[in-house]
């Protein structure tokens, strides 16, 4: 996958996809499958806008019932079952823990009902699904099973607990990047860091954009019969780029979304709930540290302007504590934030509240035939949501739509015809090159095409070892990050192609030695090796 900024320019499309976050690879990668002929670009790097900021959960909507919206409970479980039958090895089955009280609303009979009612709705959540990746039923703890299991909570007042199983992302930027990969290797022309400043109209139907690529600046069209504008929380502002006279058809409010990746290890493989000041957080095993999330708060600047600050975090860390006081989590503790917008409305009670549904809007109703708009609210949504869209880029093109296949399509490395037997024959090889735990960590992150790096390393020993002492990513997976998968700066193969600086920031060993490693593919010299380090240091730090 490279880079070919010749072909952006010179095809003709049926269909460019502005904004690479998991709406709109989605998008591409169900146009792509279904014969439309497909750009993709991003104004950064894929994934590294909103998409970045994830609970690496996938939902199966148990939430819904509360207001009993269960037609939004099957599409969550439908969506769920989708991605674990499509990705099987970046999605594994998580429990989840949350504790019941004597309160109406959290008793622990009637969240017993309410958990037995989700389990009947969701009944087909395992079809098709590989049996190591089956979720079983809920089940009613204990008071003592409860505290054991989560720890951190006050236990006044706890009667019991529920348990239930939902699906975490080993990897949610691989995830994402897997949706470019099969988009690319089913035809569509990809490049990141080409950034969209404005639309060509022929006859009042769009036509096409113009673009600059950020890397040199040089301005160029891309040429496509539909534009479908999925930048994101640049969504608004990105229609008033391309149309400055379209009246406002997408809503403009957002909430700054944060998630806190925590040092402090779990004791247990369980996701635990509680709560503060009436709002359920959640602590997650990830990667050996602590995924805490998720907090919102109204934004009120433009989307280029996002950025946390230290004392936005230290409030994030008393919700936290007290929600979790067993866990006493402190600033030191923190070894990334993660953070995004997402669209919202202003809400007097709470502050700000996310929008229920995503939406797609055909500007052809505001008198702009050619472009249609996505507006993403969930991650585990979004595959449906950009088949909706893709409906409706047929229904521009005046064609019949052909089926989407995404719901039951393996992407790029997924497609294993047995979870368990894939990893237990790809840890227990006897080859004593990679280690055990490379070949397992390989396996995990680049699923069946995994044995291209076991092949490289091999082949070339040296390129097998790990970037330092305290980082175990090795020069192959960097080289590959650069050779296959279009990482253009060091954030973007540690941050979003390896596993290297995605939990926190890699040493300066690790950071020095990845750099040189790019800097022998791509020519960068000694003060851009030092300019990359830098760069890449500044996503770690908080403001204060």
């Amino acid at each position: 996958m490279q880079r070919d900024l010749g072909r952006l320019a010179d095809t003709n499309f049926d269909v460019v996809v502005v904004g690479g976050g998991i709406y709109g690879t989605t998008a591409a990668w169900d146009a792509a499958l279904r014969g439309l002929s497909v750009a993709l670009i991003d104004r950064a790097d894929f994934g590294s806008g909103t998409s970045f900021n994830s609970a690496k959960t996938v939902h199966g909507g148990v939430r819904l019932l509360q207001s009993g919206n269960v037609l939004g409970l099957r599409q969550f479980v439908q969506e769920r079952r989708a991605l674990s039958r499509i990705a099987p090895h970046l999605i594994q089955p998580m429990p989840f823990v949350i504790p019941t009280d004597r309160s109406f609303s959290r008793h622990r009979w009637l969240m017993r009902l309410g958990f037995a009612l989700n389990d009947l709705l969701a009944g087909d959540r395992n079809h098709g699904v590989d049996p190591a990746n089956h979720l079983p039923h809920s089940r009613l703890l204990s008071r003592a099973e409860c505290l054991r299991l989560n720890p951190f909570i006050d236990p006044d007042g706890v009667t019991g607990g529920i348990k239930w199983f939902d699906c975490q992302m080993h990897n949610s930027d691989r995830v994402n990047l897997s949706f470019v990969l099969s988009a690319e290797a089913k035809g569509a022309v990809v490049a990141n860091y080409v950034e969209c400043i404005g639309a060509n109209r022929h006859n009042g139907r769009v036509n096409g954009i113009t673009v600059r690529d950020r890397l040199n600046g040089e301005q160029f069209d891309i040429r496509a019969r539909v534009v479908l504008n999925a930048a994101g929380p640049w969504a608004p502002s990105l229609l008033t780029k391309l149309i400055p006279d379209a009246r406002p058809t997408l809503p403009h409010g957002l909430s700054k979304a944060m998630n806190l990746i925590l040092e402090k290890p779990m004791a247990h493989q369980h996701a635990v709930g509680g709560q503060s000041n009436s709002r359920l957080l959640f602590l997650a095993p990830w990667r050996g540290f602590t995924l805490a999330g998720t907090s919102h708060t109204p934004f009120k600047s433009v989307p280029d302007t996002l950025s946390v600050t230290q004392p936005e975090v230290e409030e994030f860390l008393r919700d936290i504590n007290n929600a979790f006081p067993g866990l006493s989590a402190e600033l030191k503790d923190i070894r990334l934030v993660h953070r995004g917008l997402l669209p919202s409305q202003e809400d007097s009670a709470t502050g700000v509240r996310l929008l229920k549904q995503s939406a797609v809007r055909d500007h052809r109703q505001d008198g702009l035939p050619g472009l249609i708009s996505i507006l993403g609210v969930r991650y585990t949504t979004a595959r449906y949501t950009a088949q909706q869209a893709i409906d409706t880029v047929f229904s521009v093109l005046h064609v019949a739509a052909t089926p989407c296949q995404t719901h039951n399509t393996p992407v790029i490395g997924g497609a294993l015809n047995d979870v368990r037997e894939f990893f237990e024959s790809a840890t227990n090889n006897t080859s004593p090159v990679p280690d055990h735990n490379t070949r397992e960590r390989l396996a995990r992150t680049y699923g069946s095409t995994h044995t291209r790096l076991l092949e490289t390393i091999r082949n070339t020993p040296e390129d097998g070892e790990p970037l330092s002492s305290d980082c175990a990513i090795t020069r192959a997976e960097v080289t590959h990050a650069v050779r296959e998968e279009m990482a253009v700066h060091l954030s973007d193969a540690l941050l979003r192609r390896t596993e290297a600086g995605s939990a926190g920031q890699p040493d300066e060993t690790a950071l020095r030695t990845a750099a040189e490693t790019m800097a022998q593919e791509l020519g960068w010299s000694n003060e851009r090796i030092t300019a990359e380090i830098a760069d890449t240091q500044d996503i770690y730090e908080l403001p204060v």
